[in-house]
């Protein structure tokens, strides 16, 4: 998954604080896990592209060349032992995925969507709600993603909107969660497509002159050997996007936000003055929160833990 965008002004006044703490930590291990790989895939680009440098003219000169190569290969080994050591991927799921879960429990208990709805001042729903989020935040409690002591909290604003009509939530929640949530997928599937169509291009490319300089050099044309550099730059680039993911997130995207399209359309012809309207939007909005909740579990489900 990419980067998350920050919650909109609305949605920010909603969310509790254990929302900002998942997030917080989930933002951080993304930007360290990016950070690392990067820089040994570029060093290992690094010491291939440096191999090629022709050795000295003269027989007997010092060649300090594949001094520099070394070095490449060094710095890839640390950030190497940088990820495998703090294990900064790991934190970023897990605390996303522990972010999303108290996001999602947070609209239901707002919007009073199954299994939360009921009156506004339940305390057996208050129950409920807290005893779920309790449940989330010890399934994942640690010092880098939940610190312990980290408890399940009810917004003022959670309570707020509950408390207003049909009507007021109905709006508040097709604006904020429903809308917002699709267009931040759309957004995101096609920059991840477009970012997949330019990393294949580009793989292509190195193909291309890798393939062309090797033929070049067994004719005698090119002196320099380029082959092996094009070769690891075009690993690098499919390396790359296999971390990214680019392709599989740009189909789940879409898939959810044509979900949330459909489910928004259920929510904005529901007529609020039949006498189950209540019910019926209980059920509507928690299937919204499903429709995203999947999203985020396939996403999950899709990328390994490393430890």
């Amino acid at each position: 998954m990419v980067q998350e965008d920050p919650p909109g002004t609305e949605e920010a006044r909603l969310l509790p604080e254990p929302f900002w703490t998942a997030d917080k930590a989930s933002l951080q291990g993304q930007r360290q896990t990016l950070r690392w790989y990067r820089g040994q895939i570029v060093m290992l680009v690094v010491a291939a592209v440096v191999s090629t440098v022709p050795g000295p003219s003269h027989r007997g000169d010092a060649d300090v060349t594949p001094l520099f190569s070394v070095a490449a290969f060094l710095a890839a080994g640390y950030f190497w032992f940088r990820l495998r050591q703090s294990n900064p991927q790991g934190r970023w799921y897990e605390a996303r995925a522990a972010a999303e879960s108290v996001k999602t429990l947070a609209w239901k208990y707002t919007v009073r969507a199954r299994p939360f709805d009921g009156p506004a001042d339940s305390a057996e729903v208050e129950r409920g709600y807290l005893l779920q989020v309790a449940d989330v935040l010890k399934a994942f409690e640690d010092p880098s993603v939940v610190p312990p002591g980290t408890l399940p909290e009810i917004t003022p604003e959670m309570r707020r909107v509950r408390a207003a009509g049909l009507t007021e939530r109905r709006t508040l929640y097709l604006r904020a969660r429903v809308e917002g949530q699709r267009t931040w997928y759309r957004a995101r599937a096609d920059a991840c497509e477009s970012q997949s169509v330019s990393w294949g291009l580009a793989t292509a490319a190195l193909i291309i002159v890798g393939g062309a300089a090797a033929v070049a050099q067994a004719m005698g044309a090119l002196p320099v050997h380029i082959f092996g550099a094009c070769s690891a730059a075009a690993a690098s680039v499919i390396a790359w996007t296999q971390l990214k993911q680019l392709r599989p997130l740009a189909s789940a995207y879409q898939l959810a936000a044509r979900e949330l399209e459909n489910v928004g359309n259920q929510l904005s012809d529901l007529d609020l003055k039949r006498p189950d309207a209540e019910t019926h939007w209980a059920s509507l909005a928690a299937e919204a929160e499903d429709a995203v909740s999947r999203e985020h579990t396939t996403w999950r489900a899709r990328r390994a833990f490393p430890r």
